[in-house]
């Protein structure tokens, strides 16, 4: 089976969509299948244009590498960053107009107009088209406050339903999100839930006392981790709030690791708040990621309370490999808490608050191997529930269902 799979997000990128796509894209190729992405060319690159990609080989998957304009690193506004995500889909409809052939396309969400781009894809050529949803835009961004605008959102809106309409099938990964998609309108037929995966061979649980550890100056203390993207979703202002609550308490550090459009902002904070007690520290490479969760005792998750969307941080899965028990900071109600109540790995207090917040890492601190046993527990849940092998194993049926079925079904 030719597999050609749309993602702005692809591997040297150091982010959580880029490395579920080149696990998924490395899974495929190694499962015999020919896989062929079409990406953004990485930060700085020299070669690849809109008429000229970059052509390079990376783990059995060809990769074609375009340029495109940063929007998650831009901090414009709704309007602006919207007509960057077409510009962009217009890069990428080009660039796989000269992929030939093509039996199914796979685009990861968001940006949502990669669903476009597979769309006319098959309305060209009768290639069926697999969405990949993450994150339900537009309502993450009206969620978050990013989108305010009445008109702007009804265009939106009517986009996503267009895009949905004009797909074969698609996945998302928690039970919440296909309630969402069920609910506005998209047959149940034609959303399949597949979770997110880890690999749990490469992430496993491991000494604290790490080389990682020792550079970052942490030997001897309790260390609260947060590691991912540090953007208007996280809520990183909880967690330094809870950070200044546990000044009293020297043996607890936090460390921040990663990158974002809110870093910057963060660090004044924490400069003006005098949180010695709070170290931030660079992004670093997936085979680097292993170590950097093995030096934690406990690991943080945080979202926005006003992010309704059921949203599950692919950060969750990473440290339930590694072992360690989860403190979290999430809107009641949606698909993350009950993920750590299944699988009994850690606590999730309410969002934004970060008293809560800092009472259950105080407490994690006192009750270590209770704690411990917590971390045990999500290893094993991840283990059964999320191994990468079997959520390859589904995408393979799933994909060589539609592939099967060529241009026969139209989507509906």
């Amino acid at each position: 089976m030719n597999v050609l799979l749309l993602t702005a997000e692809f591997p040297p990128e150091i982010r959580s969509a880029a490395l579920l796509m080149g696990e998924l894209a490395g899974s495929m190729a190694r499962r015999g299948h020919r896989v062929t992405v079409i990406t953004a060319a990485p930060p700085g690159a020299r070669n690849g244009s809109l008429f000229s990609p970059a052509v390079e080989e990376r783990d059995g998957v060809r990769v074609l590498r375009i340029r495109t304009l940063a929007v998650h690193r831009s901090r414009a506004g709704a309007i602006v960053r919207g007509l960057m995500q077409l510009i962009n889909a217009v890069a990428f409809f080009v660039a796989a107009l000269a992929v030939k052939d093509a039996e199914v396309t796979v685009a990861y969400s968001p940006p949502l107009a990669l669903g476009i781009v597979g769309a006319l894809l098959h309305r060209l050529r009768g290639t069926p088209h697999l969405l990949n949803v993450q994150d339900l835009v537009p309502q993450y961004a009206i969620d978050l406050g990013i989108l305010k605008n009445r008109a702007l959102i009804r265009v939106l809106k009517a986009i996503e339903r267009a895009v949905y309409r004009n797909v074969h099938l698609i996945t998302v990964h928690s039970p919440g999100n296909a309630a969402y998609l069920i609910g506005e309108g998209v047959p149940a037929s034609k959303v399949a839930v597949v979770p997110n995966w880890v690999d749990t061979a490469r992430i496993r649980p491991a000494a604290r006392e790490t080389a990682y550890r020792k550079r970052a100056g942490l030997e001897g203390s309790f260390v609260a981790l947060f590691a991912g993207a540090l953007g208007f979703a996280q809520d990183l202002d909880t967690v330094l709030e809870a950070a200044a609550l546990l000044r009293p308490h020297a043996r607890i550090v936090f460390l921040i690791v990663g990158d974002g459009v809110e870093k910057a902002r963060l660090q004044e904070k924490a400069r003006a708040l005098d949180l010695a007690n709070v170290r931030f520290m660079p992004v670093v490479p997936a085979d680097e990621y292993p170590e950097v969760v093995a030096s934690a005792d406990l690991c943080l998750a945080t979202l926005q309370r006003s992010l309704l969307c059921p949203v599950v941080p692919s950060k969750l899965l990473g440290y339930m490999a590694a072992g360690r028990p989860i403190v979290a900071a999430f809107p009641e109600g949606g698909d993350a808490p009950r993920v750590i109540r299944e699988a009994d790995c850690g606590l999730s207090v309410p969002a934004g608050e970060p008293r809560r917040l800092a009472e259950a890492i105080l407490e994690a601190s006192e009750n270590s191997e209770q704690w411990r046993a917590r971390g045990d527990r999500g290893r094993r849940f991840v283990e059964m529930n999320h191994d990468r092998e079997r959520a390859m194993a589904l995408y393979d049926s799933l994909l060589g269902t539609l592939a099967g079925a060529g241009a026969v079904a139209e989507p509906g």
